[in-house]
């Protein structure tokens, strides 16, 4: 995949109560895991689908926000793009 360029969405991220208290408070934060590695992960609706829950998801909240799409890397399903895989790779050629 190539590079998108987007504007600002409104997404939703689940996590804890805790760790929602946590980002309200001090921003988000990557994690350490995930379906491309250490990241933020968002979806386009406030209820996250349990066929997008890994052994990392936490629930119980749910966080409303407005993201800046900004540049983005485009990965398939495998998190796969044509300069290689997943987060870091994106990380080394400027996403």
């Amino acid at each position: 995949g190539g590079a998108g360029h987007g504007g600002v969405m409104t997404l939703y991220h689940t996590t804890s109560p805790a760790v929602a208290e946590l980002i309200m408070k001090s921003g988000f934060k990557p994690g350490r895991g995930g379906w491309c590695g250490g990241a933020i992960y968002f979806v386009d609706t406030p209820t996250l689908p349990r066929t997008k829950y890994s052994i990392h998801t936490l629930d119980g909240a749910v966080i409303e926000a407005k993201v800046d799409m900004g540049h983005m890397a485009l990965m398939d399903s495998k998190c796969d793009a044509s300069y290689g895989h997943g987060l870091a790779s994106a990380r080394r050629h400027g996403y």
